[in-house]
Order: C-alpha cells, then sequence, then structure tokens
C-alpha cells in the first residue's frame, strides 16, 4: 500500500486516487502564545478535491468510533475529600470558610501538637494568626488569615 497523503502538496493515494492533498482557509488566527496549542493551529484543514476525503471527517471518526467513554469530572464534597487523607499520616484540605481573608483547613496528623502543624503548614503567630477550631490527636481544623 501507497503511503497516504495529509499534507498540502502530497498525493492523496486513497483507494488508487491520484489527487493532491490541498488546504481549505482557516478562520481567526495563531493564539499559542497565550494558551498553547491554540484551536487555530490544530483544526484539521486537509482535504482531496478530487475523491473528496477531509482530515476534518476523518477526525471526526476516529473519535465516534473510539468506544471509549469521555472523562467526566466528579465534584467531591469537602467531606469527600477529607475522608480520602490517610489515617496516621499528616495531610489535610482547603474547606470552603465563608470569607475571602480567612483560609479555614481541615485535616490528619500522626498525634503532633498544634505548633508542630503550624510550623509544617509554614503558618506564623503574626500576621496569619493561626487558631485551632477543633484537635484531637489524630485530627484538626484551623482557620487564619490570608490578606
Amino acid at each position: 500500500m501507497k503511503d497516504l497523503g495529509y499534507f498540502k502538496g502530497e498525493k492523496c493515494n486513497r483507494n488508487g486516487c491520484n489527487g493532491i492533498i490541498d488546504e481549505h482557509e482557516k478562520e481567526g488566527e495563531c493564539t499559542c502564545h497565550i494558551n498553547p496549542p491554540c484551536s487555530y493551529c490544530t483544526t484539521q484543514t486537509s482535504y482531496c478535491p478530487k475523491c473528496g476525503w477531509s482530515a476534518s471527517e476523518e477526525e471526526y471518526e476516529y473519535h465516534l468510533n473510539r468506544k471509549q467513554e469521555p472523562f467526566v469530572y466528579k465534584h467531591k464534597t469537602e467531606e469527600e475529600r477529607f475522608n480520602e487523607l490517610k489515617d496516621g499520616e499528616f495531610g489535610y484540605i482547603y474547606v470552603a470558610s465563608g470569607s475571602s481573608i480567612i483560609c479555614r483547613i481541615r485535616g490528619k496528623h500522626p498525634n503532633m501538637k498544634p505548633k508542630e502543624i503550624y510550623e509544617r503548614l509554614h503558618l506564623r503567630e503574626n500576621p496569619e494568626m493561626p487558631r485551632m477550631k477543633k484537635f484531637t490527636d489524630t485530627e484538626f481544623e484551623l482557620t487564619y488569615f490570608n490578606d
């Protein structure tokens, strides 16, 4: 089988087609300098004017036939995220505080003292003023200022 053409100027070679691949004009402009690769650069525009092959149609059919479930993001509650922390290890999650200048952290620890937790979180008495809302030998919840 001969190599199939995909880029402008290459011979098509699909089912004996001797057409030369061309490209449709693209709309818009490259924005890769903002967030590469951009849709302008990744949009398929190649086609064969003789047999009608289209790179964009081929790409569409490929994705349609993959038979792979699309990735779905699932929002986890604060409790679900907290429960994923390993018992007996230091770990924490940020939880809603209701204020833009107050941070609230809930976590687990291996029998640490509050001062050790503050140090591990790189919190200082001033200016953040961390305060424990809950503290046991395995869990903690604290707030601090973040302005």
